[in-house]
């Protein structure tokens, strides 16, 4: 167990409220670059200056040694290395050849120090590629805080070569795979210890536990006049809920991050998701070792470098790869052109943002760039000398320049993007690098000819719009759905009348579920999650422009390739539909969206096992209709009576989704719900959040419908009703992301950023993985005995109604007797 892990453990002993997975970094960063792609010491020297001026940027600890890390990236110092090789008599035919492996291995005197050189040899001579031997670079310990030091790795260069068969790209190919290879093996021996910084023929990494200005007293190779580099990016970290440690250090292996991902978790989840559908030419077979894609325990950084590094390992370049992560805002941009638009709209239906705020510097070493996020939250400011240098911060001044040499300055905008391609000398703006994405592929004649839409307007009911069913039954099934009278006239009502949530005070006395006297509903056992660091956070309002609700229906083709059936998903506008557009959603004449219903209901015959029966039965029909060529699966509680129990859409959502991704099977299907179990937005939110692509929130539809024109709702028509609804719950949708730090709905939907109270954890396993959750007593059966204590109730009152009494009736049942009684003995107002 490293140093890290023993840590974080012994934190978690003391502080049970820390969970290392929402670590996240506020940082300073930037780079440097040289236009015309020459290389030397003086550009490493100035960005060393650079980085020691982003001192104020970072934290240290209550010993004022330690601080949270440092570190620079640049190119590999060719001529130091090999006039090193030289003297050991090993030559290299070409100097690109040479590659490095920037390696932390365990403490000194650990028994695995041994293990980990011999597994890395393995894997690099495995992989074809020649070992010209291990380097200690010159380090000095002394200059580390006593901490730092008593947890600092034996750091060592292992140097290879290409060989002579292999092309460029197939070198850098290999060094990747072989690095993936080495991770994998390490886990497989139980060594946690070992940390490769870097394993590249064009980049190399060096970081650590370090002052800024001790980075060169620490590594002496920085010093060294003959470590040139035409680029160099830097970092100086500030940790946010997190323990330093060297590898949580930055730069990545690709870049460096000043922010958080505050759509991480989402993130983690549909790439996991998606590696049942991971296929490449590129790769064949080996696509295997390189899975999982984001490696578990690492920060919020290192996961996006994990992803990012995948991409731009499997064909795509930086700038792409980059882009496709870190997209603008471009849904609501009405000056974004239709070539760029049609990019945007494109990979929006291959992968999800990951959101910040996040300001990005990046580098393969051939490209460096930096990027923003579409909200635009952190600094990044640049300045381009007369002499070709491109100076890239967090903050104006980290490089002195006199005022007559400055050619450009300026900042990076929400969704911007710049960029040095060193091999072409030229310095790459925001646009230049967008219209160039975009005529890659003819994106728009895909869209065109692929691309389905539904008419987010069409509000028309289903049976026959003149059709409205009797007061009576709405009530009936708002009592089988659990509805109560505050869900009614405190929720439902507001929104017809005033347009908008009902506002209700700040705070909350009421007892959590999991302590609470009163049956409540199973939303109650769930709680948003708020960004931790982000500031200021989003407005939904008056940022409007940031904020997403758009959605993609169908089956998902691999990430690492672009063809037209890609393109070949079904828009929504909205996750809100009404029964009409579910009906034409589960009709479109297109063998690419067949549909099946799954019906989310148990017999009450099947007493305490109802829930977890139907859970086993949904999991089941689920990947039977996948593999019958199902690409929309409806997941529907339309046949709920009082003998036939609806399992909280929420419960059923959840293992569904969570037995598809096991399965490799998620991205080969959407999932839709058909729910009268859901009414307000945070109930809506959960079932997104849990799995649901697209939902149709029956029984709130229905209440609606059958309130418009009641009293004091004379103006508002059934066809308004609905339009109200649909709109509160899009704004309250936006308003619980803005709260979370995130901008789209596509971050929210399979994300489970909600923390479960009160289940027991094989119940959170099953339904909700990956939610931070405290354990409690409520289990399947408990839930099914609910459910089934509240139709009996149910019965009895159908059968007795002047007989009922409320002591014995649970409240939601109680309620709603007591408003149909209402409103059949309330006398009509013209």
């Amino acid at each position: 167990m490293t140093h890290k892990h023993e840590a974080i453990e012994s934190a978690c002993q003391m502080y049970p409220l820390y969970d290392s997975r929402w670590e996240h970094d506020a940082c300073g960063t930037g780079f440097l670059a040289h236009v015309s792609g020459e290389a030397n010491h003086s550009l490493v020297q100035q960005a060393l200056e650079a980085l020691a001026r982003l001192t104020h940027r970072g934290a240290q600890d209550a010993d004022a040694e330690v601080y949270d890390g440092a570190g620079i990236l640049t190119q590999i110092p060719r001529a130091l290395l090999l006039e090193e090789l030289e003297k050991q008599h090993v030559t290299v035919a070409n100097p690109a050849d040479l590659g490095v492996g920037m390696v932390f291995l365990p403490p000194k005197g650990s028994v695995h120090t041994q293990q980990c050189r011999q597994i890395i040899e393995q894997v690099l001579q495995d992989a074809g590629l020649v070992i010209l031997g291990w380097r200690t670079p010159p380090v000095n310990y002394n200059v580390l805080g006593a901490r730092a030091r008593e947890i600092a790795p034996e750091i060592a260069q292992v140097l290879v070569a290409c060989p002579a068969d292999f092309t460029v790209e197939a070198y850098g190919k290999a060094l990747y795979h072989a690095r993936r290879l080495i991770e994998r093996k390490l886990t497989e021996a139980d060594i946690s210890d070992c940390y490769i910084a870097s394993l590249s023929n064009t980049v190399l990494v060096h970081k650590g536990l370090l002052a800024p200005n001790d980075l060169a007293n620490f590594y002496q190779d920085l010093a060294d006049p003959r470590f040139t580099s035409a680029l160099a990016v830097f970092h100086q970290r500030y940790s946010t809920n997190t323990f330093p440690a060297w590898p949580l250090a930055q730069p990545m292996r690709l870049l460096a991050h000043n922010g958080e991902i505050n759509t991480i978790q989402g993130n983690r989840n549909w790439m996991q998701a998606r590696e049942g559908s991971m296929t490449s030419s590129y790769w064949n077979e080996q696509i295997q070792d390189l899975l999982p894609v984001v490696q578990p325990g690492n920060s919020d950084s290192a996961q996006l470098d994990n992803a990012l590094e995948f991409l731009a390992a499997s064909g795509r370049d930086l700038l792409q790869s980059m882009q496709m992560l870190v997209p603008p805002a471009w849904e609501h941009d009405p000056e974004l052109d239709a070539a760029r638009r049609a990019w945007c709209d494109y990979h929006a239906g291959l992968i999800e943002p990951w959101d910040g705020p996040a300001a990005l510097v990046f580098t393969d070493g051939r490209t460096v760039g930096a990027a923003l996020d579409r909200n635009g939250l952190r600094p990044a400011r640049y300045v381009l000398t007369a002499q070709g240098l491109l100076i890239v911060a967090s903050e104006v001044g980290v490089v002195s320049v006199e005022p007559q040499d400055v050619v450009e300055k300026g900042r990076l905008g929400p969704g911007e993007m710049i960029a040095v391609d060193l091999e072409h000398q030229v310095f790459l703006r925001d646009l230049d690098i967008k219209e160039a994405l975009a005529q890659r592929q003819p994106y728009q004649e895909w869209l065109e000819s692929h691309r389905v839409s539904l008419p987010q307007s069409s509000l028309e009911e289903l049976p026959d719009p003149g059709y409205a069913p009797e007061i009576s039954d709405v009530f009936v099934r708002q009592q089988i759905f659990g509805y109560t009278h505050e869900d009614v006239e405190m929720v439902l009502r507001p929104i017809l009348s005033e347009n908008k949530e009902p506002t209700w005070s700040m705070g909350d006395d009421a007892p959590l579920a999991v302590l609470s006297n009163q049956q409540r509903s199973f939303s109650d056992y769930f709680r948003q999650r708020f960004a931790q660091v982000t500031n200021p956070p989003i407005d939904p309002l008056r940022e409007r422009v940031v904020m997403s609700l758009d959605t993609y229906i169908g089956r998902r083709g691999s990430l690492l390739t672009e063809t037209p059936d890609h393109a070949h998903l079904v828009h929504l506008k909205s996750p809100i539909l009404t029964e009409a557009q579910l009906e034409s959603l589960c009709h479109i004449d297109d063998e690419h969206f067949r549909s099946r219903t799954l019906l989310t209901t148990f017999d009450i015959t099947d007493g305490s096992a109802g829930v977890e029966k139907t859970l086993d039965r949904l999991e089941a029909e689920a990947i039977a209709a996948i593999n019958d060529g199902i690409t929309l699966i409806v997941l529907s509680d339309s046949d709920a009576s009082l003998t036939r129990l609806p399992v909280p859409m929420l419960i059923a959502i959840g293992a569904v989704h969570r037995a598809l991704i096991d399965k490799g099977l998620r991205s080969r299907a959407s999932l839709i719900c058909q729910t009268g179990k859901v009414c307000d937005v945070h109930q809506i939110a959960l079932v997104l959040g849990y799995g649901a692509e697209a939902i149709v929130p029956t029984m709130a539809l229905e209440s609606v419908r059958a309130m418009a024109g009641d009293r004091r709702l004379e103006h508002v028509t059934r066809e308004l009703a609905v339009e109200r609804y649909i709109h509160v719950i899009e704004e309250g949708l936006c308003k619980i992301m803005a709260r979370m730090g995130i901008s789209t709905l596509r971050n929210i939907i399979g994300a489970g950023q909600f923390e479960v109270l009160g289940l027991v954890p094989e119940f959170v396993e099953r339904c909700f993985a990956g939610s931070t959750f405290h354990t409690g007593k409520i289990t399947y059966q408990l839930v099914s005995e609910q459910l089934i204590k509240q139709a009996e109730e149910l019965q009895q009152a159908q059968a007795s109604p002047e007989t009922a009494n409320p002591k014995s009736v649970s409240w939601p049942t109680w309620a709603a007797i007591v408003s149909v009684a209402m409103l059949n003995t309330m006398p009509s107002i013209p």
